[in-house]
Formats: structure tokens, sequence, C-alpha cells
């Protein structure tokens, strides 16, 4: 398995660890995915999931796999057509560190779409860093231009200040889907309990029998968490109420998983302030509502 991936299906770590989980939440020991029960009563949803086991849960389980950029359609920060309590398993694997901010956001909902004793399958790329790093952490109105030197983010804050990127890190290959975080485990574990979840397991053993060997993936660990129907989930709210657990802007944060942006000045940022202000025409909020939803799609396209 060099790398990790397995020459026959071409799994990864990280993939084979979350069927690890998910076996031992089903059945209470490790069983290869090849070995599951088909069971049609089980509901279960991914957030763009990989076909090396999409496509065999599709088969198992009455199981979705929902995308943000394609049908079947899903917002994981908003839910409003989505059944409530509807589903037995979520699996949602490297996805909430694209999603907008605030990044509570994305796991209150997914405590809602479970159904009590549900599953939550998670992984994220985190450190054991005291905070997390949120690269853009007054997101709001943004987009993206392209000059000569590459790709700049240019956001609109609530308080109206312009603000430019440069040196964006990019998940699949420049101009795919922005990185807008690097969790801490110690934030992502406060978030998941205030969330309403109970039973939060860390799989950080190494288990060769299956092929996971946690130092060749790096950066994360799967998680697995179990709606607790008895708490009540912290409110949705437009601010993040985490603001004490991500490092101030500035900070300088010395981490191989790290690569934090670089706010910009002067006359590249003017040329992109003025390039992303002529896509709003008119500079009209419905303008502005539908440059920011286009750029969402494009962080979030996978």
């Amino acid at each position: 398995m060099k790398g990790g991936a397995c020459q026959h299906c071409g799994s990864n770590i990280r993939f084979r660890a979350l069927m690890f989980g998910l076996s031992h939440h089903l059945y209470g020991k490790p069983i290869p995915l090849s070995n599951f029960s088909p069971d049609k009563n089980i509901k279960a949803m991914g957030l763009s999931d990989a076909p090396h086991y999409a496509d065999k849960l599709t088969v198992l389980f009455d199981y979705t796999n929902f995308f943000y950029h394609t049908k079947p359609f899903l917002d994981i920060c908003n839910i409003e057509a989505m059944p409530i309590g509807g589903y037995d398993l979520l699996i949602t694997s490297d996805v909430y560190e694209h999603v907008p901010p605030p990044r509570h956001v994305a796991f209150v909902n997914s405590h809602h779409l479970l159904k009590p004793g549900g599953l939550l399958l998670l992984t994220v790329p985190y450190t054991m860093l005291p905070k997390t790093a949120e690269h853009f952490p007054d997101l709001h109105q943004f987009g993206f231009v392209q000059d000569k030197k590459g790709i700049l983010l240019v956001n609109r804050r609530r308080d109206e200040t312009i603000e430019v990127f440069d040196e964006l890190t990019w998940h699949g290959g420049e101009g795919s889907t922005l990185e807008l975080r690097v969790f801490a485990e110690a934030d992502l574990l406060q978030i998941l309990v205030d969330a309403g979840f109970k039973d939060i397991t860390v799989w950080h053993d190494d288990i060769p029998a299956y092929g996971i060997l946690q130092a060749q993936q790096g950066g994360s660990f799967v998680i697995s968490a179990v709606k607790d129907d008895n708490a009540v989930p912290a409110p949705v709210t437009q601010h993040d109420p985490y603001l004490d657990n991500i490092y101030p802007e500035g900070a300088s944060i010395v981490h191989d998983l790290i690569h934090s942006p670089v706010r910009i000045s002067g006359d590249r940022a003017e040329k992109a302030t003025v390039q992303w202000q002529k896509k709003l025409p008119g500079n009209k909020s419905s303008s502005i509502l539908t440059a920011a939803w286009q750029s969402i799609k494009r962080i979030l396209g996978r």
C-alpha cells in the first residue's frame, strides 16, 4: 500500500478508518465493509463521500450521497428543506474545514439531521495546538479574482471593511476547494459536545490488520459521535461563539499543516477590489448576494 492507498480498491487510510469506526458502531467489532449486512432500514447520508465506500453504502443501506455543487444538493449550513431527525448515520469526511464561518453551524445542523442515537462520522484536518487557525474569521460577502500572480480572495466584512488575501490554500489544486481553517482538536471536541453529541471517540490507534497506519496519513483521526437527544444544542448564530478558540489575526503559527493566507494592501489589493466590484453590477444588494452565493459554491465544489 504505497502511501496508504490500497492497490486493489484505491481506498486510503482515512476511508478505511471511517469504515472501521462504522463497523464498531453497527456490530461492536471490526468487520470489513465487504462483509457488512445489508439493511435498508438504516437511513444514511454522506456529504461528498468518496465513491470507494459510497457506492457500497448505497447497496447496503438507504443511503444518499449529497453534494453542494451538483444533485442531490445539500448545504449543511442551510438544512431547511431536509427532514429533521431523519437519519441514522451522517458521514462527513474532510468537508467542515471548507464551510463558511461560523463553523459551529455545520455541527449543530448535523445534530438536527440525525435521529436520537444516530451516528456522526467525521474527519477534518486538525492539530493538537491550543487553538484553531481560522483563516478568514470575518468572511461575509466575498469573491475571487485572478491577476498575473494568482488567485486572490476579496471580502467585504459586516462592518463594510474590504480585505484582500493572497497565498490561499486549496485542496484539490488551485481554484478548486478553498481551505477556510485548520481545526484544533480541543476546539473541535468542544463544538461537538456543545452541538449535542455524546460518546465522542477519536479513532487514533493503528490497526495493521486493516491497513490503518495513522502516521502515514497525518493531520487528523476519524471521530465518531452519537446524537444525545437529551442535549439542547447550541443555537445557530451569525457570529462565532467560539472566538476564544481561534488564533487572533496576524498570529505566528508554526505547524506543518497550517499555511495561513496573507492579507495584502497597496496597488494590487486596490486593483483586485475594483475587479471584484465590477462583478457586482450596480453594486446592488441582490447582486452582492448572488456573487457571494457563486463564490461559496466554488469554495465547496468537490
